[in-house]
C-alpha cells in the first residue's frame, strides 16, 4: 500500500529507499505549510518570504549594520543574490545602505524605522501562524519532531 507521500505525488512506484520518500515528504509538508505565510506576506506586506527574512535578521541586529555577506550567512532560504533583494527593500525605504567606515568596498544595511514599523505590523501574524500550522501536533510530538529534525541536519 502507497504511504502518504506517494498518494500525494500520485506515484506508483515505490522510492528507491525510506530517505528518498522523507526527503520528498518534508518538502511537500514544508511548501504546505508555509504557502499560507507567503500568500500573506504578499498581500498584507508586498513582501516575499526572503524579504521578510532580511528584515527579519536586521531587526534582530538593530541598530547594528551588517554586511550583505552577514545577512546572507543568516539566511534561512538562501538567495543567491542578495544585493538585489536588498536593493528592493532599500527602494521602498525599508533598509538604509551605507559603506563600510571600516573598509570603503563593504555595503552595510540596517533596518529602517519604516522597516520595524511594517514588521510590528505583521509580529502578531508571525506569532500564530506556526500554532495554526502546527499546534494540532501537540507538545510531545513538536518535541520529538525538533528533535527528529536537529539530528538529520547534523549531517
Amino acid at each position: 500500500m502507497a504511504g502518504v507521500v506517494a498518494r500525494e505525488l500520485k506515484q506508483h512506484r515505490a522510492f528507491v529507499s525510506h530517505e528518498q520518500e522523507v526527503l520528498l515528504g518534508l518538502q511537500i509538508a514544508a511548501t504546505r505549510i508555509m504557502e499560507p505565510w507567503g500568500k500573506f506576506l504578499k498581500t498584507t506586506a508586498d513582501l516575499t518570504p526572503n524579504q521578510y527574512n532580511v528584515l527579519r535578521i536586521l531587526r534582530g541586529s538593530h541598530p547594528a549594520r551588517l554586511a550583505c555577506s552577514d545577512v546572507a550567512d543568516r539566511m534561512i532560504t538562501h538567495d543567491p543574490d542578495i544585493t538585489r533583494l536588498i536593493d528592493r527593500l532599500a527602494t521602498r525605504s525599508l533598509v538604509e545602505r551605507s559603506r563600510s567606515e571600516e573598509d570603503r568596498r563593504v555595503v552595510v544595511t540596517r533596518i529602517s524605522s519604516a522597516g520595524l514599523k511594517m514588521l510590528s505590523s505583521i509580529d502578531e501574524a508571525a506569532r500564530t501562524l506556526p500554532q495554526q500550522a502546527l499546534g494540532h501536533l501537540g507538545e510531545k510530538k513538536l518535541r520529538a519532531l525538533i528533535d527528529l529534525l536537529e539530528e538529520a541536519r547534523k549531517a
